[in-house]
């Protein structure tokens, strides 16, 4: 398989062996070993047999609603206020409105969404702009 592969083409190859499936890391194994290369998999275990990471729970990561809308063009412009400032948000639901009007209302509209982390500032930059930013989700209304 890497037989006719130049050295400095197998290096690059097993320069992430972990993205490699157990039989090409195998056969790339063979190959480095028989041209005397050193390479990052050299004393690595198969790819199926290494641990992967995975993120800690940051509970400050964790998505949350901070406001709903029942009309688009409001839920567009809160979310723009929250992009220029550097948030990251999403409209969640706001396909729904497009399909059935029923589902929509029953599902609660649109939900702005934000990490958990970003929501107090969220609630404070949608409470200082101007007109009606949504229903915040202790029910209350913005005031205008």
């Amino acid at each position: 398989m890497y037989a006719a592969m130049s050295d400095p083409e197998l290096q690059k190859v097993g320069g992430i062996p972990e993205s490699l499936t157990d039989g090409a890391f195998e056969a790339l194994r063979e190959e480095m070993k028989k041209r005397n290369l050193e390479w990052a998999g050299k004393d690595m275990a198969r790819p199926s047999e290494v641990a992967i990471a995975k993120p800690a729970d940051d509970p400050g990561n964790r998505p949350v609603v901070v406001r709903r809308y029942r009309d688009m063009p409001e839920a567009f412009v809160a979310r723009s206020v929250l992009e220029d400032a550097g948030i990251e948000c999403l409209l969640q639901d706001d396909n729904v409105l497009r399909m059935d009007w029923l589902w929509f209302n029953a599902m609660g509209g649109i939900k702005l969404v934000v990490r958990q982390k970003d929501a107090e500032e969220s609630e404070k930059l949608l409470s200082e702009a101007p007109g009606d930013m949504g229903e915040a989700e202790n029910g209350s209304k913005n005031p205008q």
